[in-house]
């Protein structure tokens, strides 16, 4: 398959048809809002905020503590929303998990986690600004070759970023933990492993289509190879994200939303338990291993 010209770039054909991705997409979508409802949702993780089951069981959430309270406003909401995703989620100062069973091992490891996090969240930022470039900017059903394009450049930081996040983050994670088997491990740090794996295999798969714009037959048994290598965790990250640890992430966006809503709220109309309680993962109660 030799590079064409499409404009000022080289273009080479896509070797996965766009409707299939598309087709796939769908479906992965609709998985994961299906699987947030079943998790989330239904099983109340979205409202479990942590410190909560200190004052009232979570199965008495709704009947005792929110069905007497006033609404907190949309304006509110969204506000609390926004202030989320500026300050702490793209700052990284949401998570603010990283600590582990003293307040010594906070010491040593929170700065390393929270880069690690950091270049993580902000990978996963520029690869969504490379794949929504390129779906807008490529022709249809071809792939861009020159690394100058913007969809390039932006995929390159995105997958650096992931990848070095996610060994800094593995690296103090296998120093502090002392795992019970690759189970353990797996379902610990199944997010940075996942991480990894999408970034490396997704370098894997642009030097495979290089190759194959290149060299055409002779590249197609690594193409094939690639395809696959990177498939295969796209699947496992998306389709088992909320059956892992990892969905705390998710959950924790939501437990910081009805924090800054709720803070006009505060006194008898409060919704959360006082912000001087300390939280659970500083009690050893937390789940171990985990984030």
């Amino acid at each position: 398959m030799a590079p064409v010209p499409c404009g000022p770039y080289q273009c080479v054909e896509s070797p996965v048809d766009w409707f299939v991705i598309d087709v796939l997409a769908i479906i992965t979508v609709l998985w994961i809002i299906a699987t947030f409802l079943y998790k989330g949702v239904k099983q109340y993780n979205v409202t479990r905020y942590p410190q909560i089951q200190i004052i009232i069981p979570y199965g008495q959430w709704e009947s005792k503590l929110l069905a007497n309270k006033p609404p907190m406003g949309a304006g509110r909401v969204i506000s609390a929303f926004f202030k989320t995703l500026f300050v702490d989620v793209l700052a990284m100062n949401i998570l603010k998990c990283e600590f582990g069973k003293s307040e010594r091992e906070i010491v040593r490891t929170r700065t390393a986690k929270r880069v690690a996090k950091l270049l993580i969240v902000w990978g996963f930022v520029f690869a969504g600004i490379a794949t929504t470039v390129a779906y807008i900017t490529f022709p249809h059903n071809m792939i861009v070759l020159d690394f100058t394009h913007p969809a390039r450049i932006a995929g390159m930081l995105g997958g650096v970023f992931m990848v070095v996040g996610a060994l800094i983050w593995l690296s103090v994670r296998y120093k502090e933990v002392n795992y019970r088997g690759i189970w353990d491990w797996l379902g610990a740090e199944y997010l940075p492993i996942m991480v990894l794996l999408l970034s490396i295999s997704g370098f894997v798969l642009q030097g495979a289509i290089l190759a194959w714009a290149y060299y055409g037959e002779a590249a197609e048994a690594f193409l094939t190879f690639a395809i696959h290598f990177h498939a295969i965790p796209v699947a496992l990250f998306f389709w088992a994200f909320f059956w892992t640890k990892a969905d705390h992430i998710v959950y924790r966006i939501f437990w910081r939303i009805y924090e800054y809503a709720d803070k006009e709220l505060a006194g008898a109309n409060t919704r959360l338990p006082p912000a001087t309680l300390k939280p659970l993962n500083k009690t050893g109660k937390e789940i171990q291993p985990g984030y």
